[in-house]
């Protein structure tokens, strides 16, 4: 299964229209599982993704990032990332 991280803040107006799409997919679809990471209670996962912008969703296959998109997304951006594949 895909990890997606998505970093969100609750002082962030985009992510509040991005937010009920993420938990509507996160019920909805079993291809991959977003969790949901507030920045301003996560400061070391920021630094560690050098997340410098919200919203950011990181998608993870296998524990490995493979894509990155910023800002905020529809629902079917969202469904074409999770169904992202690699090229390698």
């Amino acid at each position: 299964m895909k990890t997606i991280y998505y970093f969100t803040a609750e002082w962030c107006p985009p992510c509040k229209t991005t937010r009920p799409i993420v938990e509507e997919l996160n019920r909805e679809q079993s291809t991959a599982k977003f969790q949901i990471i507030d920045v301003d209670d996560n400061s070391d996962l920021v630094k560690t993704f050098t997340v410098q912008s919200v919203p950011t969703f990181i998608l993870f296959e296998n524990g490995i990032e493979v894509k990155r998109i910023i800002g905020s997304q529809t629902r079917e951006q969202l469904e074409e990332f999770i169904s992202y594949e690699e090229n390698i």
